[in-house]
């Protein structure tokens, strides 16, 4: 059986997703990085799977990382990734290699987003769904074999990330009022689980589908800050203010609050719907959930 290319394998979502796969055959794994120390961070974490160095803007490195490979993941990072360039490079190197049965894409875009509706203000941030409206029309229109997984919500483990400093220190939640919104949150975990059934089960079952990835529930910051107090039997105040963010973005942080001032609003009219629990077998992961398991990253 041929190999499994997880491109992206060194973010959150691609090295959970290995983590799934490699309970299974570790030798069909072919995991990628553009750097050298992503190598040996994968080498040291995955030591029975194969890592190369493939880069998204070189074209011929991805030709030659998709030797011999029959599935492939993609998740591609924020700010850095410009589209216009890394989705015809994958393309055309998966239309030259000739033995891809199938792309899993991840993708956050709330349904009937396209890049017609969105100013290049938006779009030139690079973030989030801004990403994505690029590369999924390029991928629909190059007849590859492709399966979408569509995540138009915030991924849990921003939780910790934004967060967890000043929960830990002063027991505060600190973002500015102005990226506040009720979002769904998405676990990460399912997410992971939900890609490596769809490159574990049979391609034919998946190729030409989008499947989007909700929650039944809508929490804001001062709701997640309830939450916080809850597990953490401490009372967990919601402030406004931007200083923390703006510290852990450095120069992203212009671009990101660009980017919030569509987020916040694009998300609302996303409908739930229980396609993790189908597709898992189980329920979907809360923040609830989220929150009582990771509690020590808080404290």
């Amino acid at each position: 059986m041929n190999k499994i290319l997880v491109l992206g394998a060194t973010g959150n979502i691609g090295g959970l997703t290995v983590e799934r796969l490699s309970k299974n055959d570790v030798s069909r794994l072919r995991l990628a990085t553009s750097r050298e120390a992503g190598l040996a961070s994968l080498s040291e974490r995955f030591p029975d799977a194969e890592t190369v160095l493939a880069d998204w803007h070189d074209e011929a490195s991805l030709t030659q990382a998709m030797q011999g490979v029959s599935r492939i993941l993609v998740v591609t990072p924020d700010f850095v990734t410009d589209e216009n360039v890394v989705t015809p490079n994958i393309i055309r190197a998966a239309k030259s290699v000739g033995s891809i049965e199938q792309i899993v894409r991840l993708i956050a875009i709330p349904p009937g987003l396209t890049a017609e509706k969105l100013t290049p203000r938006f779009l030139d941030t690079r973030c989030g769904a801004n990403l994505h409206v690029i590369a999924k029309p390029l991928l629909d229109a190059s007849g590859l074999p492709v399966t979408y997984i569509n995540v138009p919500g915030w991924i849990m483990f921003n939780l910790p990330w934004f967060l967890a400093p000043e929960v830990k220190v002063r027991r505060r939640l600190v973002m500015p009022a102005v990226t506040d919104a009720n979002r769904m949150w998405i676990s990460e975990v399912d997410i992971a689980d939900v890609a490596a059934l769809l490159l574990t089960t049979p391609a034919s079952e998946h190729i030409g589908k989008e499947y989007i990835l909700t929650a039944s529930e809508r929490f804001n910051y001062p709701a997640i800050a309830g939450l916080l107090s809850d597990e953490l039997g401490e009372e967990v105040q919601y402030v406004d203010d931007d200083g923390p963010l703006r510290d852990a973005m450095g120069e992203s942080f212009d671009v990101l609050m660009t980017y919030f001032e569509h987020e916040t609003q694009a998300y609302d009219g996303v409908e739930h719907s229980e396609t993790v629990a189908r597709l898992l077998g189980r329920p979907q992961i809360t923040v609830r959930d989220y929150i009582k398991e990771n509690c020590e990253l808080f404290k």
